[in-house]
């Protein structure tokens, strides 16, 4: 796959995120969950399912073990029995978020990647602006999009491999890199860019990608996974 078909990507299937490499568990599981994080927090902020995506967060990072992951996942049990067989009334986004973080949280490390459709549903399934199927497909389009830049987030551009020097690492970019992945605090990225040109790096996409001011951004991002030691 040649670097110019990568770059015009539109589609996640187009993408061709590597999906056979052990190395890249933590970061397809990070990225189910970054879906999973809008669809919870923007559209059904249920406590249950907050509780889920922390726990998929968690398993990928390696704070729980596989039993502690089982043990959070009894919860879609009973969600499933709220939600019923009407997955199209009140509860769809629900029944849709819940879909979602059952493949993020799954045992099989490839399944994360399968939570991409069941995000967007859920997502469309509250801010479509009217009932007509035009609204319901834009909405779509527009998560779907999103998604795709959380892909590129996380994975990177696999043809321009970027060496990171230790002295890059300096204690004010750790922290600050330390300190976005655990809070999710994205806003902190452009001062870690600061605090990276300050330490001498001077690498263009780097620098770029943490000052892009509309990019969204997740755990497991390239660049901090780089400072933090993680990539």
């Amino acid at each position: 796959m040649p670097e110019a078909k990568w770059l015009a990507a539109t589609t996640l299937y187009e993408l061709n995120l590597p999906r056979n490499t052990k190395g890249q568990h933590r970061k397809w599981r990070l990225l189910a969950a970054a879906w999973c994080r809008r669809a919870v927090t923007l559209a059904v902020p249920d406590p249950r399912l907050i509780q889920l995506l922390q726990a998929a967060e968690g398993f990928a990072d390696g704070t729980m073990d596989a039993d502690e992951l089982k043990q959070a996942r009894k919860v879609l049990t009973a969600i499933r029995q709220e939600v019923g067989t009407d997955h199209f009334g009140p509860l769809e986004a629900l029944s849709n978020a819940a879909k979602a973080l059952d493949f993020a949280t799954h045992s099989n490390p490839v399944k994360p990647l399968s939570a991409n459709e069941s995000c967007y549903f859920a997502f469309a399934a509250l801010t479509r602006k009217s009932k007509k199927r035009k609204a319901w497909e834009q909405a779509i389009e527009a998560e779907q999009a999103v998604q795709l830049r959380l892909a590129r987030c996380i994975f990177g551009n696999p043809f321009r491999p970027v060496p990171f020097p230790k002295k890059w690492r300096t204690e004010s970019a750790v922290s600050l890199a330390r300190t976005a992945y655990g809070t999710h605090n994205f806003a902190l990225l452009p001062i870690l860019a600061d605090a990276l040109e300050e330490a001498g790096c001077d690498h263009p996409d780097t620098l770029t990608h943490l000052r892009a001011p509309t990019a969204p951004h997740a755990r497991g991002c390239w660049v901090v996974d780089l400072v933090l030691g993680k990539a």
